[in-house]
This record gives structure tokens, sequence and C-alpha cells, in this order.
């Protein structure tokens, strides 16, 4: 594979192995059959005298006019405001490609994307390939059927910048197999990918190497052992998530947290870190139920995994709104503090700005912010009295600013703690409805 280059000399494919009845990965070379050709155009674009023009007619003439057609194609997968338009002769007359060496590197440049559309079509009318890599521009959705019980979709969104996502889902029975144990086993994991998919990778050709190289391996551990098949890939992942979750709950010290981006662990040590941290995680299992449940389709009974998820949600609320009372407690009195404070500043900020709005008019010339900044040195040399003032009002400042700033974050506390208990009781709510 070190002379390969996923999608740009070679398509990589997953293939059906017809002795073993295994999946197997392969590389098909990306080969231009007309290179001949392409090099006579590429000797005529450094004749002298040749326009991009004239280069432009021998490339219909030569029967390579096909490789000014549109294609579906992303030629920087991670970059952004990425086509590959057609180009007619009135592009050629009006733009960049009026010069012959310029008209031979766009010819170039257009091999790989001919290919790739050529090798797709292929792929597609070849019985024994189940999947295979692409580069398709924007939003993109392929679907595989690895066996008659599995099947992969891999979503992609090149060239389109900040966009950009690449992801795996696979499905088993038509039941999304979910990585749920990322829930626990990363602090910033993102429910809302783990809800969708298997698996996410960064954007970029070779990913589709351990992208292809997953759906071939869950496929032939499928094959090797479908008794258990369903244990390991999706009770076994729910089972991983609530051991954690069980490990979070009972955790009163400190908690080790993992860092998705990186894996490097997180102490959380404070009361406010560690209850957020458990908070967070314990409502947001309940997002899960509803995929959870969905496993019960293969007769596999999942009630002890959605009553230990409940049970410790409902157990959580207790302590979070211990938590959100104390904090409010707090607020209450540093609100008083606070407004305390302000009403100190008032008189003494009236009386410095007034001085320094003087200064700025009748000795700088204007009351800009420089000019201010100016006045407020003057008077400062000139009176004892504004100096102190203007001291006594910044020590004042900074204080109420730190004290607002404790304030913002205490209440964002409560808001969140606060959401976290709302979700829980909506949750409750509807779950013993139902059992009701």
């Amino acid at each position: 594979m070190s002379n390969f280059r996923i999608n740009e000399t070679h398509i990589m494919v997953i293939r059906k192995d017809s002795a073993t009845g295994k999946l197997v990965t392969d590389y098909l070379p990306l080969e231009f059959k007309e290179q001949a050709k392409l090099n006579e155009l590429k000797q005529l674009s450094n004749t002298a005298g040749i326009t991009g023009e004239d280069m432009f007619k021998a490339t219909q003439q030569k029967g390579l006019g096909y490789l000014l057609e549109y294609y579906d194609f992303c030629d920087c997968v991670s970059g952004s405001y990425q086509c590959c338009p057609a180009i007619n002769i009135k592009d050629v007359k009006e733009g960049f490609y009026s010069n012959s060496q310029a008209f031979y590197r766009l010819l170039e440049s257009r091999t790989t994307p001919y290919c790739l559309s050529k090798k797709y079509k292929e792929c597609r009318e070849d019985p024994s390939i189940v999947a295979y890599s692409s580069r398709h521009i924007g939003w993109n959705s392929m679907n595989f059927s690895l066996n008659d019980d599995l099947s992969i979709a891999y979503n992609t969104n090149f060239g389109y910048g900040y966009a950009n996502y690449f992801t795996a889902n696979l499905k088993y029975k038509d039941i999304d197999i979910l990585p749920y144990s990322m829930w626990v086993n990363y602090y910033n994991a993102n429910i809302f990918q783990i809800l969708r998919y298997t698996r996410t990778y960064c954007i970029s050709n070779s990913e589709w190497q351990p992208a292809l190289e997953f759906g071939r391996d869950v496929c032939n551990s499928l094959v090797q052992n479908p008794r258990g098949f369903a244990n390991e890939w999706l009770v076994g992942e729910v089972r991983k998530m609530v051991d954690g979750l069980r490990r979070i709950f009972n955790n009163h010290g400190s908690v080790i947290a993992v860092n998705e981006s990186n894996g490097s662990g997180r102490e959380l040590k404070t009361k406010e870190e560690i209850i957020l941290y458990k908070g967070e995680k314990m409502s947001g299992a309940l997002s899960f139920l509803g995929k959870i449940k969905e496993i019960e389709k293969l007769n596999v009974s999942m009630e002890s995994y959605i009553t230990s998820i409940l049970d410790m949600n409902r157990q959580m609320v207790p302590q979070l709104q211990e938590v959100i009372d104390e904090y409010k407690e707090k607020l209450a009195e540093l609100t008083q503090i606070d407004e305390q404070l302000l009403e100190e500043i008032s008189p003494i900020k009236s009386l410095v700005d007034n001085h320094i709005n003087e200064c700025a008019a009748n000795f700088v010339g204007d009351t800009s912010y420089s000019s201010r900044r100016e006045a407020e040195k003057i008077m400062s040399e000139v009176s004892i009295v504004f100096m102190e003032a203007n001291e006594q009002l910044k020590d004042l400042e900074e204080k109420e600013s730190r004290l607002s700033n404790k304030i913002y974050n205490m209440r964002r506390v409560v808001n969140t703690l606060s959401g976290y208990v709302e979700t829980i009781e909506s949750c409750m709510d509807k779950e013993y409805a139902k059992a009701a």
C-alpha cells in the first residue's frame, strides 16, 4: 500500500472472496488509457504561437473532449469552494485557459476525475465489490449491503470547509450499531454524533482505508460468530455505557475523564466540575433510550439496562437540586453585594468622568477615546483629589468585575444543572406514563 494513494492512484474497495466467503479489501488502479494522446497535446502546448483556443480544438479532434465535461469530483476534500465544472470555448477565450500551457495543465488535472468516474461505474457493475471509496463533492451518502443482515453507509461532505464531515453508520437488521460506550469514555463526547454515526473520520482520502477496513472486519466477525454478534456490537456497547455510568455515579471523589481529541486524562476535582460532569452524563444517557429499545427487536431483553439508566437518573436529581439550591442562596448574597458596589461606584465614576470630559474638551480639543486618555493623564498630574478618586474607581470597578464574572459563572452552573433536572424529570414522566 506504500506506493498507493487512495483516490489518486487507486480506488479502494471491499470485495467478497468467492473461495472463503469473507470480505477482503483491494486496490484497483486508476489508469488513463489515452496517455499517448495527452502527451501529444503536451507537446503541442509547448509550440510557439499555440493558443488555448487551438488546444481546445485539438482536444476535441483527438477525441479527448470528455476531459472537459463536468465531474462530480472534489480536488481537495478538506478544502472549500471545490468544483470540477464543464469547460467550453467561451471559458477558454475569456479566462485563464487562453494560455496553451495553462490549458494543458487543466486537461492533465482532469484525468483523475475521469478515471474515478469510470471506476465508480465498474465497481457498481462488479457483483463481487460491495463497497468502494469515493471523492464526490458535497453531501453524499453511499449505502452498501455487506451481506443480507449488515449494511454500512459512508456519509461525506467533502469540499465544504468547516461543514466537512466523513462518517460511517452500520446497521444490523435495520438496527443502528452505535458507539454508546463513547458517551462515558470521552469527556467531550457528542450526543448527536453518537446517535447518528458508528464511526467518524478525519477529512482525508487516506481515511478511506480505516473506514473500509472497519466495514470489512465487522462483517467478517458477523460471519464468524453470528450468535455472538449482537451481544458484542449492540448489547455489549450498551453494557459498557451503563457500567461507565455506574462508575461515574458511585464516584464521590475526583473523576478521571478522557479528552476526546487526544485521549489524555482530565481529573475533575472540584464539587462544581464533578456535579456538572455527572449531570451531563446521567441526563445525556436518557437520549439513547429510544435506540436501546430498538435492540429488543432482536428478541434481546434490554430492560435491566434501561432500568439502571432510569434509576441512576432518578437518584441524581436530589444531588443536582442540592447544588442548585446552594448556588441560588449564594447568588442572592453576591447579587446584593454587587448592587451595593455599583451604588458606591456611581458617584465616583460621575466625578471622574466629568473632570475627564471637561479637561478633554477645554485643553485637549475633543472627547474621543484617545483624547480622554490624555485628559485622564493630565488630571492625575494636576489634581491629587482626582488621582485618588480615579484610583479608587479603578479598584472598585476591578472588584465589581471579578464579582460579576463569579455571578455569571454561578448562574451558568444553576441554569445548566436545572436543565439536567428538567431533562430527567421530563423523561421520567414519559417513561412511567408508558408503564402505567
